[in-house]
């Protein structure tokens, strides 16, 4: 018979109510009405205890910010004490609760003087999970945790799987390796997900609703639906599995805009080839560096986001309509110039530029190409560049180097930066760095912005930039 264990410890006018690892595998409900019970009236806060959880499932999550808010609604406050050693743990509560609305805290001393210590994140931006696992109830667990609910079973009664995850904010890389035949049933998984298959095959691959099943093998890259539940085969397969939140594809072709993928492979091997080198580049470079930012997991976020648009047939072209024709017009323009130039450090989205410019997407996007022959995030990007040269201009050689400044301005890959950067002033950034600091140029000062609202002699980026002006591209040098 199914049970939960919620040890409650009254401290002060707080009541902390532990947790045991066994709560991962229990039924929504019945821990919510547990929860319920052991949370007795008379505390002004409440403090859910999972430093012994290892695992939880999204439906567990989802209960423990839904029993959040019931306190919120009594008036009593909620947080989470997280496992600190357990990145799967973060990693679910990142995705049910990405916004932190129910405070996390390192401690259970922080959470009970509300102080947010060094410990409330301890992996930064980034967090990593690596499982490996024999065992087919816990590999079971394990996958339904980090995917979707699933049902798994093997014909030889054996199981061997290995997982290694990098994720930030809405997106995640995992290298999965699948040592047995594994038949899967999963649920809807919430998330664009892209395979791309090593070795070994995905057979019988059906998605809920279409007539034929599918085969991957070696080379192969595929797309499931977030909304759909799929079956298949895992045959001894290693695979790179990259997921990221449907939103996310919206936030690059605009909420006016369907985005939901037509089809589960790409139109060409050539977006294929972008869309392999672009999720390489997010993991590697991005996902892999102790220094990453904010700022550099959404720049590379709307890039990967870009690629997917670009790489599977999608809803997301559509004719111009008469409104967004009559609204692109030069004071649109003008809003958006200005929100980039003061919202350049910050992680800031297209879909965020046509808010600020208070137009539909597709309007500021035509603003930009008819009169500065570019997209807003070439845009944002030259701002950007310009803010890299200003802080060059300003730093001290021997305290500061290229990369750090290149990545504080969403610039990941150190060799892109410095080619973008000598295309744009001529002149390498680590010349910049070591001259002198006068004649600063501010970023959106006279000498940018009245060289960019001149009629460009041609389409294209400034200065004859080899940029795509596509609406869909997010500002990203094609291979």
């Amino acid at each position: 018979m199914e049970h939960v264990t919620i040890r409650p410890r009254q401290v002060g006018d707080a009541l902390v109510l532990t947790l045991l690892d066994s709560v991962g595998a229990v039924s929504p409900a019945l821990l919510m009405r547990t929860l319920m019970v052991a949370a007795a009236p008379g505390a002004r806060l409440v403090v859910l205890d999972l430093r012994a959880v290892g695992l939880v499932s999204v439906h567990v999550a989802r209960t423990l910010v839904a029993f959040a808010d019931s306190c919120a609604e009594r008036g009593v406050g909620c947080v989470l004490v997280p496992n600190a050693a357990s990145a799967a743990v973060h990693l679910v509560l990142d995705v049910v609760d990405p916004g932190a609305t129910v405070p996390r805290f390192g401690t259970l001393d922080e959470a009970l003087s509300g102080r947010a210590g060094a410990g409330a994140d301890p992996a930064g931006p980034v967090h990593s999970l690596s499982f490996s696992g024999t065992d087919l109830d816990r590999v079971e667990r394990v996958l339904s945790s980090a995917y979707a609910p699933m049902r798994i079973s093997s014909a030889s009664g054996r199981a061997q799987v290995h997982l290694s995850r990098l994720a930030a904010g809405v997106i995640s890389v995992d290298e999965l390796a699948v040592g047995f035949e594994m038949t899967f049933e999963a649920g809807p998984i919430g998330r664009i997900c892209l395979v791309e298959v090593e070795s070994g095959t995905v057979a019988d691959h059906l998605v809920r609703g279409r007539r034929r099943s599918r085969t991957f093998g070696a080379g192969d890259l595929f797309s499931a639906p977030p909304d759909l539940p799929v079956t298949g085969r895992a045959d001894h397969v290693r695979a790179r599995v990259t997921l990221l939140a449907p939103d996310l594809l919206a936030q690059v072709a605009g909420p006016d805009r369907g985005t939901r993928p037509l089809g589960d492979r790409p139109v060409d091997d050539a977006a294929a080839r972008r869309l392999r080198s672009a999720i390489a580049h997010v993991r590697d470079t991005v996902l892999a560096s102790p220094e990453t930012s904010l700022l550099l997991v959404s720049t590379a976020s709307q890039y990967l986001a870009a690629a997917v648009l670009q790489a599977f047939p999608n809803s997301a072209s559509s004719p111009v309509s008469a409104m967004d024709d009559h609204d692109a017009h030069f004071q649109t323009l003008r809003r958006a110039m200005v929100f980039i130039e003061s919202s350049a450090d910050k992680a800031i989205s297209a879909v965020d530029i046509a808010t600020a410019a208070g137009v539909t997407l597709r309007a500021v996007q035509l603003s930009f190409r008819r009169r500065l022959g570019m997209t807003p995030m070439v845009y944002l990007r030259r701002v950007r560049l310009d803010g890299a040269r200003a802080e060059l201009r300003a730093s001290d050689p021997g305290e500061m180097t290229v990369t750090r400044i290149g990545a504080r301005w969403g610039f990941s890959r150190a060799s892109t930066f410095a080619a973008l950067y000598r295309d744009a002033y001529g002149e390498s950034p680590s010349q910049t760095l070591r001259a002198d600091t006068s004649a600063l140029r501010i970023p959106g000062g006279p000498d940018f912005a009245s060289a960019g609202i001149r009629p460009p002699a041609a389409t294209g980026g400034l200065d004859g930039e080899p940029f795509t002006t596509d609406p869909g591209e997010a500002g990203y040098r094609r291979d």
